[in-house]
Order: structure tokens, then sequence, then C-alpha cells
């Protein structure tokens, strides 16, 4: 297993900087080919437990920057990180950035959605990140998306 427990773990230590720390290594990790799909899977669901629920917003930006790394590397099914959607209007317009993007690299069109209100967010950056990740959505109307959704 290349996914150590203990960072997975580290996820939920009491001080904010062992739990910072634990999001960052993580992030390091899933930038790299050695994680399974599997493991990158469980890594992404801790991470993203973290990115939800934890108090501090640093560590909510480490989390979300690890699952966006992930992102990159690997095809992160969209039921994955869909916890994302009910939480975005609570995220400041930073975390919100990154949320939308790791809804956008889904490329499911069940996405569009979640991520179409955020065009007209008032912070320009988060407005810009909207139609990026939109942009990374098949169109609904072509064939792909309509069998998707069949």
């Amino acid at each position: 297993m290349n996914l150590p427990p203990a960072l997975l773990a580290d996820l939920h230590a009491p001080n904010v900087r062992d739990r910072d720390a634990a999001a960052e290594q993580l992030g390091d990790l899933l930038r790299r080919p050695s994680l399974t799909q599997n493991e990158t899977e469980t890594a992404v669901t801790c991470l993203l437990t973290a990115a939800i629920n934890d108090p501090d917003d640093a560590v909510r930006e480490s989390a979300l920057n690890a699952i966006g790394n992930a992102s990159e590397r690997r095809d992160l099914p969209l039921h994955l990180v869909a916890a994302l959607a009910p939480c975005l209007h609570t995220m400041t317009a930073p975390l919100l950035e990154h949320a939308l993007g790791i809804l956008g690299s889904t490329r499911d069109p069940d996405a569009h959605p979640m991520i179409e209100p955020y065009r007209q967010h008032p912070m320009d950056y988060v407005r810009e990140a909207a139609a990026m990740a939109l942009a990374e959505l098949p169109d609904h109307n072509t064939p792909a998306a309509t069998d998707h959704n069949m």
C-alpha cells in the first residue's frame, strides 16, 4: 500500500498545523503515479471530509488543493466529489474557486447545475473559475451527455 494510514489519520489531528501538513503531504502523494485508483479515491474521500468539515480555512484549502492534484493525475468520478455541491454557498471565494475546478475536472455533465450558479458570483475570479469548470464539461446536447443521462 502506497497510502500511509497515519497520514490519513493526521487529517483529524487536534493541531491545525498537523492537519494542514497532512493535507499538503497527501497532495504531494496524489501528484505522483504511485497510487492506485482505489488509493486515490480513498485519499480523496478523506480529504473531502476535511475540505467540508474542518473549521480552519487553511486546512480546507490544502485539502481542496490536494484533491485538485488528484484530479490532474486520475479521473475522479462526480459521485466521489459531489458532496462539495451543497457546501459551495458557504465557502469563501478562494475555496470556491478550487471546488468549482474540482467539479469541472470530473467532466461529468451532471456537474453543470452545481457550477452554473457561480457564473454570477460577485468575484471575477470565481466567475472565471465557474466558466473554466463549465468548459471542461461536455455540452448537454452532445450524444455522450445524452447517453450518460439515460
